[in-house]
């Protein structure tokens, strides 16, 4: 009788434990920014709903807000570049990358090298010894790196100058206080729109730019609920694919997308969930340890998650 009782009240514990999963709120934090499109779409659309999944997408207007909150247990998860969910492991927070949410493409500039409208720059090769307005140690540095390696040249012969905030840096740009300026879209686009010239940019690059990321402790408790969070995510991927022009006054409403340049710009082909690359994580850490910014190699397979079976 005793081996019976307890297998009784065993299954009404799995049961709770089950149901205690599924209604997990998941609370990611997400910049204004065009690559958290789909996210913003499975979240107006009710598709995390109809998945089974409850999200909530906490808005935050700079990446240095929202890593805090990640730190500090705010949230489960977080939209952000490779650059910075490295930094952050290297910092101690216990996070893995669950999906790569952009993936550079020949068809959409994420990055571009502008030149100022009345600098005399034409071309990357008539960059001299002029200095490049980046943000230092950060993915645009990154990129920047990259863009120059792409075009055969020496990273290390340029010279850049450290402006963080992004409108300020495209403020200078405009002004022609700054010759040269490595912007992210859709500031890019409104700056080659008012005069700035594209010397370069990220499209013949065929790495990963985006990604998010959750906790550790919040992965191996909620399997189930990311796994169907991922499938949400896939089913707006889709959506949007199949119909994208239909989406563009969300992605102005929603991601504060300048409404000038609604009708010109062309939403890119989202890919469906996946992890990055080990080739492109690899990339970010030989770079971050080319700076002293990492030490160690971190292991592909420690950083990262994804179901079995989706």
């Amino acid at each position: 009788m005793r081996k019976i009782f307890i297998l009784i009240i065993s299954v009404p514990l799995l049961a709770f434990s089950s149901c205690k999963e599924e209604n997990k709120k998941i609370r990611i934090g997400v910049l204004p920014v065009i690559d958290t499109l789909p996210l913003v779409v499975a979240q107006s659309e009710n598709i995390f709903k109809e998945a089974g999944v409850d999200v909530e997408l906490v808005n935050f207007n700079s990446a240095l807000e929202r890593d805090a909150a990640l730190a500090s247990g705010n949230l489960d998860g977080q939209f952000c570049d490779l650059v910075a969910a490295l930094l952050q492991m290297k910092s101690g927070v216990d996070i893995k990358i669950v999906l790569e949410s952009y993936h550079t493409s020949p068809d959409n500039i994420v990055f571009a090298l502008l030149a100022s409208p009345n600098s005399q720059i034409k071309t990357i090769g008539d960059i001299g010894n002029n200095e490049v307005a980046i943000s230092i140690g950060s993915v645009i540095e990154y990129f920047l790196d990259r863009i120059l390696l792409s075009n055969n040249l020496d990273p290390s012969k340029v010279k850049r100058v450290e402006v963080k905030a992004i409108p300020v840096r495209m403020q200078m740009l405009m002004s022609d206080s700054l010759k040269l300026a490595l912007l992210p879209e859709p500031l890019a686009s409104k700056a080659i729109k008012g005069g700035a010239k594209l010397i370069a940019d990220d499209r013949k690059l065929d790495t990963s730019a985006t990604v998010i990321v959750f906790k550790k402790d919040f992965i191996e408790k909620n399997s189930l609920v990311l796994s169907k969070f991922l499938i949400a995510y896939n089913r707006a991927v889709e959506k949007i694919n199949k119909n994208s022009e239909s989406y563009k006054d969300l992605m102005v409403s929603k991601i504060n997308f300048p409404v000038d340049l609604k009708e010109s710009y062309k939403i890119p082909f989202y890919k469906s969930a996946a992890l990055p690359s080990e080739r492109d994580i690899k990339m970010v850490n030989d770079w971050l340890q080319q700076k002293g910014m990492i030490s160690q190699t971190l292991d592909y397979k420690s950083i990262t998650w994804f179901p079995e079976k989706l």
